[in-house]
């Protein structure tokens, strides 16, 4: 008997996953192994690498094989059948001059005409097959052809004066044309035989034409993970024959002092909260405030699961050892700790903190390093995939965000048995970190306390860390992927 489906809708799969595709893709992998049903992940990006990142995830374990993805364009164009075909290959001809060349690990090819004036660029993948074209006329750029991950055309993009472009087309491995897409809409989706059978005003038109695509008439559930992208289509009249849930990943509100300004990823929700089944925030306090504040009963607090580690005294932490886990982006506030552990160092000289991560604020944080004279301190560690043995070797995690929905980052710490070090912010962290128990508080902005906090802490004896460590495994128990599961599987049985 085929599974229920139950499809997660996302805008893409990154080379870098954000902290919303990686908490759907942990509720993904606890669908299928403790609920019936079978999780279908939705994207809607034009990404020529995201079956690639895909892959990726799941050999490494962070998504379940046994869960899909399907992507809007990849779905039309038929992308994934490509294996099995012939990549495009560059003819050369008498009447061009090539120059080869090498840079960034990617090989590229100049081609002039007969008056040695530049008419194409081709660039190639470092599996050598090709990655883009670009035509010039006259020194200008005109069009742009991408080939996807095995080397056939994927889109062809035609360029305004100022390199923006003002019209796609889109084909299938065949050379069909499928889709045509206008810089300010509509779309032209093709009948197969490259003439055009529907027009779309806009994109959102598009994405209700794919998802009736896709989930049919077939009465299904969908997880609105990326609410901006999708809410018009569900708010009102809902046009599909589904169920719908409204995830709530971040806090309610834009305005962190005073709350009064609605997070604009929400305001379609809270504008028309029935329009939806049930709306899940993640903690109980964020739903008690929506309560109060919006007058909803619709909704559900679910939180993250997360899997408790079995190893607790098989990895003993590297003395000293500061981690900091999340994107380097200005509201992580990651140059906090950085001036926190500068005030550490007074006292601990040898302590350090590695960040592990990758975003905008990179280069400004490693000249704050450079600035606090902490570069024998701080180590930069990028973007990784798994992150258990990071917080497994570390004395104490650090968190320093003003607002979060959740802060996934700390479970995962405290469910690997690291103590974590907080501002006390809603929401997530004032339902978890129990002080002098499995980590510490401060206000927000209080960094003399924080660091102090932090001194206190890595002065104790190696017991008392590993009361400390214990009791981080207790508190992440109560957010088992078995526990999270049973309040799934009852939202989604009164579903039906």
């Amino acid at each position: 008997m085929e599974k229920e489906k139950v499809y997660f809708l996302h805008s893409n799969i990154g080379q870098h996953l954000t902290g919303i595709e990686k908490s759907a893709m942990k509720r993904g992998n606890m669908f299928v192994k403790y609920l019936d049903v079978e999780p279908v992940f939705v994207t809607v990006n034009k990404n020529v690498n995201i079956h690639t990142n895909w892959e990726r995830y799941v050999e490494n374990g962070i998504v379940d094989q046994d869960i899909s993805m399907v992507n809007l364009f990849e779905y039309f164009q038929r992308s994934e059948k490509g294996k099995d075909l012939p990549p495009y290959q560059i003819k050369k001809e008498s009447t061009y001059g090539y120059e080869d060349g090498e840079s960034a690990e990617k090989r590229y090819i100049r081609i002039f005409d007969a008056n040695n004036k530049l008419v194409k660029y081709v660039v190639f993948r470092s599996n050598k097959l090709l990655d883009y074209i670009n035509y010039f006329h006259n020194g200008k750029k005109i069009v742009r052809d991408r080939f996807n991950r095995f080397g056939q055309l994927s889109h062809t993009e035609y360029l305004h004066d100022d390199n923006t472009v003002y019209m796609t087309e889109y084909f299938d491995i065949y050379g069909k044309r499928v889709i045509i897409k206008y810089e300010d809409g509509p779309y032209l989706i093709s009948d197969g035989n490259t003439v055009f059978q529907t027009v779309l005003p806009d994109e959102q038109a598009l994405i209700l034409y794919f998802l009736k695509e896709i989930i049919g008439q077939e009465e299904s559930i969908v997880i609105i993970d990326r609410n901006k992208r999708y809410n018009s289509i569900f708010t009102g009249q809902n046009q599909l024959n589904v169920k719908t849930i409204s995830m709530i990943h971040s806090t309610y509100f834009s305005n962190i002092a005073f709350r009064s300004k609605i997070n604009k990823n929400y305001l379609e929700v809270f504008n028309s909260p029935y329009s939806f089944d049930h709306i899940v925030v993640l903690t109980n306090n964020q739903k008690q405030d929506i309560e109060k504040r919006f007058g909803i009963n619709n909704l559900a607090a679910i939180s993250h699961p997360c899997k408790v580690t079995d190893k607790l005294d098989q990895k003993k932490p590297e003395t000293n050892k500061l981690v900091s886990v999340g994107r380097l982006a200005p509201e992580k506030n990651i140059d906090h700790l950085l001036e926190v552990l500068s005030l550490v160092k007074k006292h601990i000289p040898e302590v350090i903190l590695e960040i592990y991560g990758s975003g905008k604020e990179q280069q400004n944080l490693k000249k704050l390093v450079q600035k606090l004279d902490l570069k024998n301190n701080v180590k930069f560690k990028g973007y990784v995939d798994n992150v258990e043995d990071v917080y497994a070797s570390s004395d104490l995690f650090l968190f320093a965000g003003q607002a979060e929905g959740f802060t996934m980052s700390v479970l995962e710490s405290l469910a690997c048995g690291c103590p974590v070090g907080s501002y006390n912010v809603r929401y997530g962290v004032d339902e978890m970190i129990y002080e002098e128990k499995n980590g510490f508080l401060v206000d927000f902005g209080d960094k003399e306390s924080f660091a102090e906090k932090i001194v206190a802490y890595l002065n104790q004896t190696d017991e008392e860390k590993h009361h400390y460590r214990q009791e981080a495994i207790r508190t992440a128990a109560d957010y088992t992927e078995e526990k999270v599961a049973d309040k799934w599987q009852q939202l989604i049985s009164g579903l039906s």
